[in-house]
């Protein structure tokens, strides 16, 4: 604290022989220097106050107007956060500790001054008083921070918590104080080496920043994007921990989302061209990796399906093609990639099959379109489906090669009167 100007004291003090000490012994300090205005009453005291601005209270706890820790609390009330140190002729050290309790700063026995004793008092008060000021104001930054905000110990014990962790996890801050986060959120979705790591940089004092799945009060799980921040004492040693937790659920699901629309056809769900194209180069390198590993492609087309949007609409054509992506992936193993790729076309890569699993797969997938029936006013719809398969060859020089093939197989189907499977054979 660097003051050029005078401490402004107001001197609440009814005997004239103590108040005379006390200007005196101000007058002589050394460092500072004190304005210090005299009243014998509270009542006088509030008029001042109203009056002027004053840094700092001196009180007599025996008064006209007002005795004992009454008169604490009544110039407590009056100062509005103007520091109060109490002077006394009692010098009981229980009597001070309550003195302190009813919102006195300090606690001074009269005549027990000693050198610079009162000024150094007034200086702790003024400095206890705009630290209190600034802690206040860091608390009420911190508790109208949006995000989660919460300080454990060493031992990460929460020792303090915002509200908007409580908003976030469900436990108010009273129910946090004293339990580690991971009594309280962990939902269990992380393995253990996410933690270790996590750990193994906090206690070397590296800052940890992450996104993790945690559990609510409730039961609900969110997505977090937690940073901790290690908190060192002036030996280097660390005390604390301060964690800030965001509630990321929100852009989490539009990211899912995005991937879902960069990745799937909106109408059936399944993967799109660009995304199958990218599986089958994959697989097609793992096939000229791998020299017992095979892999086959389904090349599918709904037959006559111009004819199902002219007699019935697109709506209907819509109807149609999601129920035969229903059948597809009901027809497939969960390692079989399906796809969209353009119109009524569909592609089915059967990762790790044969020919002999190829065929009976692709002619149950058959029978099953066949067998479909769709209701509509105008009559049942009913489809049936022409497919061409084709083994992945380690010879392929990339993915288009194994379509070309797969696409021959499929037109020869076609030309054979439709609701078939053909093989491609050189």
């Amino acid at each position: 604290m660097n003051r050029v100007e005078a401490i402004r004291v107001l001197l609440v003090e009814d005997e004239a022989g103590d108040a005379h000490l006390v200007k005196l012994k101000l007058r002589r300090a050394q460092s500072e220097h004190f304005d210090v205005v005299w009243v014998q009453s509270l009542i006088e005291a509030q008029r001042c106050l109203a009056a002027s601005a004053f840094d700092v209270m001196l009180l007599d706890l025996s008064l006209p107007d007002s005795e004992g820790l009454a008169t604490v609390h009544s110039a407590r009330d009056m100062a509005m956060g103007i520091p109060i140190v109490v002077l006394s002729g009692r010098g009981d050290t229980d009597f001070a500790l309550t003195v302190l309790e009813a919102g006195a700063v300090d606690y001074m026995v009269k005549g027990d001054f000693g050198y610079d004793g009162l000024a150094r008092v007034i200086r702790y008060a003024l400095l206890r008083t705009e630290m209190e000021t600034r802690n206040n104001l860091l608390i009420a930054a911190l508790e109208a921070a949006a995000n989660g905000i919460v300080i454990t110990d060493k031992d990460a014990t929460v020792i303090w918590a915002n509200s908007a962790f409580g908003r976030l996890t469900g436990y108010s801050p009273e129910e946090a104080v004293g339990r580690k986060p991971s009594e309280l959120v962990k939902s269990g979705l992380q393995n253990g080496s996410f933690y270790q790591d996590m750990w193994a940089n906090l206690l070397v004092g590296q800052h940890w920043r992450g996104e993790l799945v945690n559990k609510r009060k409730n039961g609900s799980l969110y997505h977090e994007e937690l940073n901790i921040a290690p908190v060192k004492n002036s030996a280097g040693e660390i005390t604390h921990f301060i964690g800030i937790k965001e509630d990321i659920t929100e852009r989490k699901e539009m990211e899912a989302q995005l991937q879902r629309l960069a990745s799937t056809d909106p109408l059936t769900g399944l993967f799109n061209r660009r995304v199958f194209l990218e599986q089958l180069e994959l697989e097609r390198a793992k096939v000229a990796r791998l020299p017992h590993y095979s892999a086959v492609l389904l090349m599918l087309d709904l037959d006559f399906f111009k004819r199902v949007n002219d007699a019935y609409g697109h709506a209907t054509g819509d109807i149609v093609l999601k129920a035969f992506a229903e059948i597809a992936r009901n027809t497939s193993r969960a390692i079989d990639i399906s796809a969209r790729l353009g119109g009524e076309e569909f592609a089915i890569l059967l990762s790790g099959a044969d020919k002999n699993d190829a065929l009976i797969m692709a002619e149950r997938l058959r029978e099953q379109v066949a067998a479909t029936v769709i209701d509509h006013d105008a009559g049942p719809v009913q489809i049936t489906v022409s497919i061409g398969a084709t083994m992945l060859s380690a010879a392929d020089i990339n993915a288009e090669a194994v379509l070309h093939r797969a696409d021959v197989a499929l037109y020869e189907a076609k030309d054979r009167g439709r609701n078939q499977t053909c093989w491609f054979d050189s």
